[in-house]
């Protein structure tokens, strides 16, 4: 099918600007045969040449009603042409219902909706290049987000955030972000985030982190995280920690954390399951509760009785009195 040039070259300056609004959705629609490549050859010789009215309802009925607007605001003529077709996009009122879900192209326009609306709910479409610096906004897949430095976000669906350098975000479903670097993130449901270098960021469900090199993670329920190299992180309930070569964890309930190397300090209370490869000499345990800890390396204290450890040689255990209220096992 032949829709003309994505740049909409052969248009004049008015059709240049309908082209742009409409063609996104004309191309990516199963709307009917033929439409984008009609709709491209009619607006040629718009508006010298009027559209039929019936072209321009299979054209709006493929749009949603953020472009109508867009549409009525790129003159007078389709303004008259909205207002008769379409008065919704011409009604205030009509953006604010709740499922109202808007398609925003640049960045100018997000920052506008964001001061115009409580909740701005949208999507942001795929690679788009958009930040988020304020207000409060729920977005929803498929689409990427640069970033969020601040206000308050909900991510949704497949999104995609890129960065988050402050602000508070909430990533649901199979939402996705590439680095936080600061601000407050929760993941749910089946969210991941590839790495942590800063910030409080809150891992629930099947949540996934990769990296963690700084900031504070709490993972819970059967959230995992596959390295810890630095920053401070808290295992709960089933939540598994792969790989521990450096900072301080804190594992509680039946968390597991494994430690391979590094100066790391873990925590281990409640019945929480620690594992200490052979050559994790740097390695410190505080083991309270009835803490289960496997060691082939690294130092072991013992802080209650109920402890079990499981060690060959090469591990360190600190005794009754190194340790002062506890028994060797």
């Amino acid at each position: 099918m032949t829709t003309g040039p994505e740049d909409g070259a052969g248009l004049n300056d008015q059709a240049e600007e309908v082209w742009a609004i409409v063609a996104p959705a004309l191309q990516g629609s199963a709307g009917p045969a033929g439409l984008p490549a009609r709709a491209y050859q009619a607006l040629r010789t718009w508006p010298t040449h009027a559209l039929p009215d019936d072209l321009w309802q299979e054209i709006l009925a493929l749009l949603p009603l953020e472009d109508q607007t867009r549409l009525a605001r790129t003159s007078h003529h389709t303004e008259g042409l909205l207002k008769r077709l379409a008065p919704q996009a011409l009604d205030p009122t009509a953006h604010t219902t709740p499922d109202f879900i808007r398609t925003v192209y640049t960045q100018t326009e997000l920052d506008t909706s964001l001061n115009e609306n409580p909740e701005l709910a949208f999507i942001p479409g795929t690679d788009s290049d958009l930040t988020i610096g304020h207000g409060k906004a729920e977005v929803h897949g498929p689409g990427t987000l640069t970033a969020v430095n601040d206000g308050h976000v909900t991510a949704l669906d497949d999104t995609h955030i890129t960065t988050v350098t402050g602000g508070n975000v909430h990533a649901c479903d199979q939402a996705t972000i590439t680095t936080v670097t600061d601000g407050n993130v929760r993941a749910w449901d089946q969210a991941s985030i590839e790495e942590v270098t800063g910030g409080y960021v809150v891992a629930r469900e099947q949540a996934t982190i990769t990296t963690v090199t700084g900031g504070y993670v709490c993972a819970f329920e059967q959230a995992t995280i596959e390295e810890v190299t630095s920053g401070n992180v808290t295992a709960c309930n089933q939540a598994t920690i792969t790989t521990v070569t450096g900072g301080t964890v804190t594992a509680t309930g039946n968390a597991t954390v494994t430690a391979t190397g590094g100066d790391a300090h873990i925590i281990a209370r409640v019945n929480a399951h620690v594992i200490i490869q052979a050559g994790a000499d740097r390695v410190r345990v505080d083991a309270y509760d009835a803490a289960d800890i496997t060691a082939h390396s690294g130092t072991i204290t013992l802080h209650s009785p109920d402890v079990t450890i499981t060690s060959n040689s090469d591990a360190v255990i600190n005794s009754p009195s190194q340790s002062g209220d506890c028994a060797i096992l």
